[in-house]
């Protein structure tokens, strides 16, 4: 398996958290979603946030975000993190996963496998009018319609 099929299964796995800061507040989210490739002749990751989210807030307004792929072997902090509002509380607390500080990374966590830094150049909201009824009723009961952050990726570090 290459290294790109092995960042999509850890996404597809539920595997990634996405991390953002601005000032003084940080927050992460599990996401499952979210799409590699190439735009206006770079390298870019969509990602799909619902703006009810705390991190949805925080890239909002940093225009950064980090993503932070894991191993199985943090199962139990990969749910807390999909699970817990970051409006509730500060998720990094509880002590499952670890901040790090490195250089040219906006919220990097200590056990994550690879890191991939991204910059927010556009955003674009879901427009419902032309999602078949289906994935509406499935995945958009409540309308809370995603908005696709799209993070031209600037650093990736794999250890």
């Amino acid at each position: 398996m290459n290294v790109y099929e092995s960042l999509l299964e850890d996404l597809r796995e539920g595997r990634v958290i996405l991390t953002s800061k601005a000032g003084n507040k940080v927050n992460g989210m599990t996401i499952g979603w979210g799409f590699f490739g190439i735009i206006w002749e770079e390298e870019y990751f969509i990602s799909a946030m619902r703006p009810q989210r705390f991190t949805w807030r925080l890239v909002k307004e940093s225009k950064r975000f980090t993503l932070n792929f894991l191993s199985e072997e943090y199962r139990e902090a990969l749910n807390y993190f999909g699970r817990v509002s970051g409006y509730q509380e500060n998720k990094f607390e509880k002590g499952l996963l670890h901040l790090d500080e490195l250089e040219g990374f906006t919220a990097p966590i200590k056990e994550a496998h690879t890191l991939i830094e991204c910059s927010v150049t556009f955003a674009s909201n879901v427009e419902p009018f032309v999602l078949p009824v289906e994935i509406i009723d499935k995945f958009y009961k409540d309308h809370g319609f995603h908005t696709l952050f799209f993070g031209k990726i600037e650093k990736v570090l794999q250890r």
